[in-house]
C-alpha cells in the first residue's frame, strides 16, 4: 500500500509539472496585467500582476536615474521618491528610496513588516527586481534607450526590445529609437521587429501610422512597411495604416501590388472599400494598377460598398479598355439592380469601344428590374452603336416584360442615327411589344427616319404595323410614314 501511495504521488507530481510547462505559459499570459495611474501631483503608480501571486507595484515621483547596468537607483530629483513592492507566494518585500536635503539617497529595505539591511540583502534584491521593473514598465525608458543606443546602436536597442514582454513597453522603446538619426538599414530592421515581435495590433498600427515620413523614405523601407502592415490582424487597424501610407507617402507603382494583396486579406467590406477609395482619391494609377484595384474590389461582397468603389474608379482619367472589362466583370456577383444601374449608367457615359459596350449590355441583360434596365439603355441608345451592339441591345429589349419601359427606350433610340440594316433590326424588335398603344408610339418615334429610307426599311415598318390589333393605332402608325 505504501508503494502504491508513492507511485501515485510521483505520477501526480509529473502531471503537475507537465501542466506547468505546457499550460502554465497560457494561463500566465491570460492572468498577466499592468495598470498605470498618473496623478495630478506627478506621482506615478504602476501595478503589474504576473499570475500565480507573483505581483509587484512601483510608485515614484520625480526624475529617477538608474545605474548603467540597471541594478540600482543612483539619483532622484529633489522632492522625489521611489517605492517598489513585490509579493510572490505570500512572500512580501519592499524598497523605499528618497533623497535627503543634501541630495544623498536614503534606501530602506523591508521583508514583510521588518526592516532589513539594505547593503547586504537589499542591494541584491534591488538588482533582481529593478531589471524586472524596467523591462515590464516604461520607467527609465528614455535614459535606457539613450544609453543602449550609445553602446550598441539600433541593434542593441532592438535586442533589448526582444527581452521585453509588454507590447506597450516594446512600442515605447521603438518610438524612442525612431527619434534617433537612423540609417535606412536601421529603419528596415525596426519595421521587421514591429511586424514580427509586437503582438498588439493597436501598438503596431500606432507606430506605423505615426512615422510614415521615416518609413516611406525609400523603396526598400516602403516594402518593409507594407510587409509589417500585412502582419496586422485587425481590419480596422490594417486599413488605417494603409490609408495613412497612401495619404502621406508616394508609393511606387510596383509597391501598389503589395498594397492590393494586403487589402484583399481585409474581411470587412467597409474597411476594404475605404482603403480602395483612399487610393482612388490620392493616387494616379497606371493601367496595370487600376486593374489590380478593380480586381480587389471584386472581392467586396456588399453591393453598396462595391458600387461606391466602382463609381469612384470611373471618375479616374484615361481608363483602359481592359480596365472597363475588369470593372464590368466585378458586377457579376452583384445582386442589387439599383447599384448595378448606378455603376452602368455612369460607365456608359465614358468613351467605350464596341467591345466594352457589348460587355456592358450583357450586364444589363442579367438585371431583373425593367425600370433599372431602361435607365441604362436610355443612355446606351444615344451612343454610336455597332452591329454587334444592336444585336445584343435588341435581345435585352425583347426580354423586358414592361411594354412601357420598352417604348421609353425606343423613343430615346429614335433620336440616334443608324444604318439601314441596323434600323431594320430595331424596327423588327418593336414587334415584340404587346401593347398596341406602346407599339404604335414606338413606331411613330422612328417614322421620320423611316420615311427617308429605302423600301426595305419601310417594308419592315409596314409589316410591324400589321401586328397592331387596334385599327386606330394601326392607322396612326402607318400614316406617320405615308
Amino acid at each position: 500500500m505504501n508503494q502504491l501511495t508513492k507511485l501515485f504521488a510521483s505520477l501526480l507530481l509529473k502531471l503537475i509539472l507537465l501542466f506547468l510547462l505546457a499550460g502554465g505559459d497560457s494561463m500566465y499570459g491570460q492572468r498577466k496585467s499592468t495598470s498605470v495611474d498618473i496623478s495630478s501631483n506627478g506621482k506615478t503608480s504602476i501595478s503589474v500582476k504576473n499570475g500565480f501571486g507573483n505581483n509587484f507595484h512601483v510608485e515614484y515621483r520625480g526624475e529617477i536615474t538608474l545605474s548603467n547596468d540597471d541594478s540600482d537607483v543612483v539619483a532622484i530629483s529633489d522632492g522625489g521618491y521611489m517605492e517598489i513592492k513585490k509579493s510572490a507566494f505570500g512572500n512580501r518585500r519592499r524598497i523605499f528610496i528618497e533623497s535627503n536635503n543634501s541630495g544623498q539617497l536614503i534606501k530602506k529595505y523591508y521583508v514583510g513588516s521588518s526592516e532589513r539591511s539594505f547593503d547586504a540583502e537589499g542591494r541584491k534584491w534591488m538588482a533582481e527586481i529593478l531589471l524586472e521593473v524596467v523591462r515590464t514598465t516604461t520607467l527609465g525608458s528614455q535614459q535606457r534607450v539613450d544609453r543602449i543606443y550609445k553602446q550598441g546602436g539600433t541593434y542593441g536597442v532592438l535586442k533589448e526590445v526582444d527581452f521585453i514582454g509588454s507590447n506597450h513597453v516594446k512600442a515605447r522603446y521603438i518610438k524612442l529609437l525612431l527619434k534617433k538619426d537612423l540609417k535606412n538599414a536601421d529603419i528596415i530592421s525596426i519595421l521587421n521587429v514591429i511586424g514580427d515581435d509586437i503582438d498588439s495590433d493597436h501598438h503596431k498600427a500606432d507606430i506605423l501610422k505615426n512615422n510614415t515620413s521615416k518609413f516611406l523614405a525609400t523603396e526598400a523601407s516602403t516594402s518593409a512597411y507594407i510587409e509589417a502592415t500585412s502582419e496586422i490582424d485587425s481590419d480596422h487597424h490594417k486599413a488605417e495604416v494603409l490609408k495613412r501610407s497612401i495619404k502621406d507617402g508616394t508609393l511606387k507603382e510596383n509597391q501598389m501590388n503589395s498594397l492590393f494583396v494586403i487589402t484583399k486579406d481585409i474581411d470587412s467590406d467597409h474597411h476594404k472599400s475605404s482603403v480602395l477609395l483612399t487610393v482612388l482619391r490620392n493616387s494616379t494609377l497606371n493601367a496595370a494598377n487600376m486593374k489590380l484595384l478593380l480586381s480587389t474590389a471584386d472581392g467586396i461582397d456588399s453591393d453598396h460598398h462595391k458600387s461606391e468603389v466602382l463609381r469612384s474608379a470611373l471618375s479616374a482619367e484615361g481608363l483602359s479598355d481592359s480596365s472597363f472589362h475588369t470593372l464590368l466583370s466585378a458586377l457579376d456577383g452583384m445582386n442589387s439592380d439599383y447599384h448595378k444601374d448606378n455603376v452602368l449608367t455612369k460607365m456608359v457615359r465614358k468613351d467605350l469601344n464596341p467591345s466594352s459596350l457589348s460587355h456592358l449590355l450583357k450586364q444589363v441583360r442579367h438585371m431583373d428590374s425593367d425600370s433599372h434596365k431602361a435607365n441604362v439603355l436610355k443612355v446606351v441608345v444615344q451612343k454610336k452603336l455597332s452591329d454587334d451592339n444592336i444585336e445584343i441591345l435588341s435581345d435585352v429589349i425583347e426580354h423586358m416584360g414592361s411594354d412601357n419601359h420598352k417604348a421609353e427606350v425606343f423613343k430615346k433610340m429614335a433620336r440616334n442615327t443608324f444604318s439601314d440594316a441596323q434600323l431594320t433590326k430595331v424596327i423588327w424588335t418593336i414587334k415584340d411589344i404587346n401593347s398596341d398603344y406602346h407599339k404604335a408610339e414606338s413606331l411613330i418615334a422612328f417614322s421620320r427616319r423611316v420615311s427617308q429610307k429605302e423600301s426595305a426599311v419601310k417594308e419592315a415598318y409596314r409589316s410591324v404595323c400589321k401586328s397592331i390589333s387596334s385599327d386606330s393605332h394601326y392607322r396612326r402608325a402607318l400614316n406617320a410614314i405615308e
